[in-house]
């Protein structure tokens, strides 16, 4: 009976915990969006600063790696860098407002979203990284590049051009008050000049168009020289003029270089830029292909080369000759005669030592009767009789001619002989056939050291070989010219490439010779003999 009391009590007693343990249960359930709302919101305080110091970070790397680019990157990448970062800009503040706790969407596509927008962020930094990597392993390059041009530049070379860009910005920047008052005093100068002035140029060379008078007008003393490029005699000389012209130019020396042709093809400016750059001419060259100059200056007798050197004259000219000198040589007395006017003009030379270091050759000593200078062409044939043979003369202007040589013997100093078909010229000769055997030929007796020969390229530019030979066979090395060559049969002979002057002989001494020339090719033409006597030069 006790035990059936006892069991209502103990239904009740564990209904009564069962009803607890469903209490507490339902005020479990009611309060977990509270704490998860909580937790979220904690969450989400604590995601912000994160991301905000994650963006905040990714902005100075990309704001250090756009420092960098704008630096060394062209202006153009700089732009695209400009608007990719205002890109960058655009969806980083796309990114900051959908990472804003937005407590509509859950929490998973938050994070899928900001997980999206650092994504893109780092793809962004990852693609400028990689053209500022592009534009640093380029700069070595280029800076390499840049080297390489600076040390092929020699100290010789950055001198000059800096001189040339000064004298360049003078000329540029001359005051034009300056200008108008040298124009009016070169007008003066002129008017009461002695001696004519540089007149009918075709063109300058090595610098801008003057006038003696306009030099003059500046307080400079001019030096004249005639010269053509394939003439040896004014060869000759330009060594000692190119030395002048270095060791007094700043000392106001101005050297005009007049080029009068003796043949055509001496007019084109190429050929002559040739020779300036052959010889290292710096001085100005005037192109006088009329040959107005050289007849305005020279009158009836005409030489090449003659110098004039013209300033102020003691009989009260502005402008005339002060010194005159007609072919080679007296190169001290020039210098003299150079230093001379400067000095009056009151330049100090106390500190330049007169002389240069050039050796003049000299033809004390040396036998007289030198071949004279042997021209092939109608025109100077006509009057001065230098062919050797009747059947020259009996033929004509054009005229395709078989010429027969004559005996050794027969041969006279100072005449030349043909051997087969050629073709007269008014400046040459020119051998009318093409050959197998060398079997045509011009033959002479030289007398002297050296011989030269102006001949000109081939119509269609390829070249020809002419065969040298003296007294019967091939030369020695010590008797060749500077052009000599030699084939592997030994036969010494040289190559025309260019129109120009070439150096056949150069003997170890004074003598007579047989000469004579030969080429199988119907482009060989020749224009003129020039000979030398001299010790110590051509």
């Amino acid at each position: 009976m006790k035990q059936l009391r006892l069991a209502p009590i103990g239904i009740l007693a564990l209904a009564a915990i069962i009803a607890i343990i469903a209490a507490c249960s339902s005020d479990g359930e009611q309060t977990t969006p509270q704490q998860a709302e909580q937790s979220r919101t904690e969450s989400n305080a604590t995601d912000q600063p994160e991301q905000r110091r994650s963006t905040e970070q990714a902005e100075q790397d990309r704001t250090a790696s756009n420092a960098a680019e704008q630096s060394e990157q062209p202006q153009s990448t700089e732009q695209d860098r400009t608007a990719s970062n205002a890109t960058e800009q655009s969806e980083q503040s796309q990114s900051s407002e959908q990472a804003e706790p937005d407590r509509s969407e859950p929490n998973g596509t938050e994070q899928a979203e900001q997980q999206q927008a650092q994504q893109s962020a780092q793809q962004q930094a990852d693609d400028a990284d990689s053209d500022e990597a592009q534009v640093e392993q380029s700069q070595p390059e280029q800076s390499d590049a840049q080297d390489a041009q600076q040390e092929e530049m020699t100290p010789e070379q950055e001198q000059a051009d800096a001189a040339e860009q000064q004298e360049q910005q003078e000329q540029e920047q001359l005051d034009p008050a300056e200008a108008e008052r040298l124009r009016l005093r070169a007008e003066e100068i002129s008017a009461n000049a002695t001696v004519t002035d540089v007149v009918g140029i075709n063109a300058w060379l090595n610098g801008e168009e003057t006038s003696v008078a306009l030099e003059l007008a500046k307080g400079n003393v001019v030096l004249v020289d005639f010269w053509t490029y394939t003439c040896i005699n004014c060869v000759r000389t330009l060594p000692f003029l190119t030395a002048w012209d270095e060791k007094y130019r700043d000392h106001g020396l101005v050297i005009i270089g007049i080029h009068s042709p003796e043949f055509a093809f001496e007019e084109r400016l190429e050929n002559v830029q040739g020779a300036i750059d052959e010889y290292d001419i710096e001085y100005l060259v005037a192109i006088d292909n009329d040959h107005v100059s050289f007849r305005t200056f020279q009158g009836a007798r005409r030489f090449w080369p003659r110098k004039y050197l013209i300033g102020p004259t003691p009989d009260g000219s502005p402008m005339g000759v002060l010194y005159d000198h007609i072919g080679e040589g007296d190169y001290h007395e020039t210098e003299i005669a150079i230093r001379q006017a400067l000095e009056a003009g009151g330049r100090d030379l106390s500190n330049v030592p007169i002389g240069v270091e050039i050796e003049a050759p000299s033809r004390r000593g040396q036998p007289t009767g030198q071949t004279r200078e042997l021209y092939m062409g109608w025109r100077r044939n006509s009057g001065r009789p230098y062919a050797g043979q009747d059947a020259y003369y009996l033929s004509s202007l054009g005229a395709v001619t078989q010429f027969v040589d004559v005996a050794s013997s027969q041969r006279e100093h100072n005449r030349w002989y043909l051997e087969g078909l050629w073709q007269i010229e008014e400046e040459s000769i020119v051998h009318a056939r093409q050959t197998d055997d060398l079997e045509d030929y011009v033959a002479l007796i030289i007398r002297g050291r050296t011989v030269n020969l102006v001949l000109t390229a081939a119509d269609n530019g390829q070249p020809y070989d002419v065969f040298v030979e003296i007294d019967g066979r091939w030369l020695f090395p010590n008797e060749a010219g500077a052009h000599i060559q030699w084939d592997d049969d030994g036969r010494s002979f040289i190559r025309v490439t260019e129109n120009d002057l070439y150096r056949l002989l150069f003997l170890p001494e004074w003598s007579e010779h047989e000469l004579k020339l030969s080429s199988n090719s119907d482009q060989f033409r020749l224009f003129a003999f020039t000979f030398g006597s001299y010790v110590g030069g051509e």
